[in-house]
């Protein structure tokens, strides 16, 4: 049986040798990872806005290093378009339960260095290939034979992967049976160790004292809370059948124990939730599918901890039940809410007082279901009490029955990674000078798509192209595959292959949702990534503008483990600035000067600093972690 699988700190300015410090935000992202294997579970199924990251089970390794083909590809590839949309990372595992416990190909590949090396080239080109946010290793198991092996594989995947901004993660069993074969040299390669707290010996197999005594034995070799996930089963032992199955045979939800079967019921799950936020940075799931609907639903009694723990972690627009954002909050991600769905999520109808909401979102309310009858929109100012806001005669203070939250209209920028766009043909992913991987190897009739790229109202937007050519080419943007064509764009001769500058374009786009796709109209040139940015085009000049002062900021080091550093010939008195990731979740925000940031607690991956100047300009600039 398969056994499964967060910046804080404003800080201060130097001035000669005095060091002011600003306020700390809260960094702390609660990561809730499902599985999702190849030969069961629905990909329209999964509750997205309940995870942050998913692991699709699994692709197979051989002795030599090579990969085998992945099963169900297709479901793969729509997996990652559509978790990407929703704002969640996509990995690959690797292994499983393989030949009965006795992983050959694993031993055979960490005990040869070249094999090591192909494994990793490999892992790394399949990654690429499918736009994954990473890899995990479910080496099931390592013992004291192998340790070195198992090292030697974390370490190379580890320096590969983290130098392009992915993650790196392992599922590891629970108790401590398997501990000492996990090295402290391992352990450090790692960005989470998913530890399986199940598979003991059923019926009591999954017990919250075995959870305890788990994360115990982690946290007693030095293994800090924030790489440490809890994982969970949604099956029961002896037989493995699924919660959802035991549910509709009659077991019930609050318990534990069904006809023999140990399992864990929503009480339990709730339990070992808040040790995870107590001793932890996650949950892990093993398996998706395995859950029951409704109200019944583990993932949703995960997610109920997760918004009562930490209301603000999983969205751009905060709502609260009471005025003066007191009472009952609940986090929303992008997304339409009905009156079912905000109910699953615990809040009731007409009973809205205050919102926050992030810097570049809004959040649009409804009097009625399904998006109609009278509406309000909240900026990223957000509202202490809607009780000041007229609806006729009456106010809006507990009115709300449906609601949408959205990139704010008139402000709305996203920025596209080329390395993570959803279809690559033709193109390669390297290593940048300015951090992560761009696309290069670019020839004519090569072309990035992005799925799912909304345009929220009918009017000009600039699409900016951050490019580096030796001498020179030709870009241009469509949407729908050519259904509609945005016109090209010139690449200027920068002087080398990792020399960069951008280059845009201004154009007229009808509101909708699109596949927003680039194509190489001449080949011969890298690219980093793509801005939209929506606007007229004094906002294009603003934007441009933005750029130049761009290149007036250092972040170093880049990429940064633990502090970045900030060095700007700008003045940044009264700035405020963003830490946005390549999904544009916003990780922290606040008023500066600022001249170095705690990024500690920070998941790996590719972010954007944005340095709001006021009444000027805004600098952006990206840094690896």
């Amino acid at each position: 049986m398969k056994t499964k699988t967060p910046l804080h700190a404003l800080l201060a300015s130097l001035l000669a040798s005095l060091l002011l410090l600003g306020s700390v935000p809260a960094w702390a992202q609660f990561n809730v990872i499902g599985y999702l294997p190849s030969w069961t579970g629905d990909v329209n199924s999964v509750q997205y806005d309940k995870l942050t990251h998913i692991n699709y089970a699994f692709l197979l390794p051989n002795a030599d290093g090579t990969l085998r083909p992945i099963d169900n590809p297709a479901k793969l590839q729509s997996l990652v378009s559509t978790a990407h949309s929703r704002g969640v990372k996509v990995l690959i595992s690797v292994g499983g339960w393989m030949n009965d416990g006795n992983p050959t190909e694993f031993t055979s590949i960490g005990n040869n260095a070249t094999y090591t090396r192909n494994f990793a080239t490999n892992l790394i080109n399949f990654a690429t290939q499918y736009g994954l946010d990473g890899i995990d290793i479910d080496w099931e198991h390592p013992n004291a034979n192998t340790a070195g092996g198992y090292a030697n594989v974390m370490q190379e995947l580890g320096t590969q992967l983290h130098s392009r901004g992915k993650l790196l993660t392992t599922a590891v069993a629970g108790g401590t049976w398997a501990g000492p074969s996990i090295l402290d040299r391992a352990l450090a390669a790692l960005d989470f160790v998913n530890v399986m707290a199940y598979d003991d010996a059923p019926p009591a197999h999954s017990t919250y004292q075995l959870a305890s005594q788990s994360l115990a034995y982690w946290r007693g070799r030095g293994l800090p809370a924030s790489k440490l996930v809890l994982g969970v089963p949604f099956y029961g032992q002896a037989g493995g059948e699924t919660f959802a199955s035991l549910v509709a045979r009659g077991a019930d939800p609050n318990a534990d124990l069904f006809q023999g079967i140990g399992y864990n019921g929503i009480p339990t799950i709730k339990s070992k939730t808040n040790l995870a936020f107590d001793q932890a940075s996650g949950i892990m799931i093993w398996q998706l599918a395995g859950d029951a609907t409704g109200a019944n639903s583990l993932l949703t009694a995960i997610n109920q901890v997760v918004q009562q723990r930490n209301p603000v972690s999983t969205g751009v627009a905060t709502v609260y039940r009471d005025c003066n954002y007191t009472g009952t909050a609940t986090a929303l991600p992008v997304g339409t809410y009905t009156l079912s769905q905000l109910q699953s999520r615990g809040i009731l109808d007409n009973d809205v007082s205050s919102l926050k909401v992030n810097s570049g979102y809004e959040v649009v309310l409804y009097e009625n279901d399904n998006f109609t009858g009278g509406t309000l929109t909240v900026g990223s100012a957000g509202n202490t009490c809607l009780v000041n806001n007229p609806l006729g005669t009456s106010n809006w203070n507990d009115k709300t029955t449906s609601l949408r939250v959205r990139a704010a209209s008139g402000t709305g920028s996203r920025q596209l990674e080329a390395e993570a766009a959803n279809t690559n043909s033709g193109m390669t992913a390297e290593p940048c000078s300015e951090g992560g991987q761009n696309m290069g190897y670019v020839d004519a009739g090569d072309y990035l798509v992005w799925t799912s790229i909304n345009f929220p109202t009918t009017g000009q937007y600039l699409i900016e192209y951050r490019v580096a050519s030796p001498s020179g080419g030709t870009i241009s943007a469509d949407l729908n595959a050519g259904a509609t064509q945005l016109g090209s764009t010139a690449i200027p001769a920068t002087g080398g292959w990792q020399n960069w500058t951008t280059v845009s374009k201004t154009v007229t786009v009808n509101a909708g949702t699109y596949n927003f796709g680039v194509f190489a109209q001449s080949g011969g040139w890298n690219i980093n990534w793509v801005r939209i940015s929506q606007g007229s085009g004094a906002a294009a000049v603003a934007s441009r503008s933005s750029q130049q002062a761009t290149e007036t900021v250092d972040l170093y080091p880049n990429p940064v483990t633990n502090e970045l550093l900030i060095r700007s010939d700008q003045d940044l008195t009264n700035s405020r600035y963003e830490v946005v990731d390549a999904q544009g979740q916003v990780w922290a925000q606040g008023a500066g000067p600022v001249t170095r940031l705690n990024v500690t607690k920070l998941p790996t991956g590719i972010y954007t600093l944005r340095l709001s100047l006021q009444g000027r300009t805004t600098i952006t600039k990206r840094f690896v972690k």
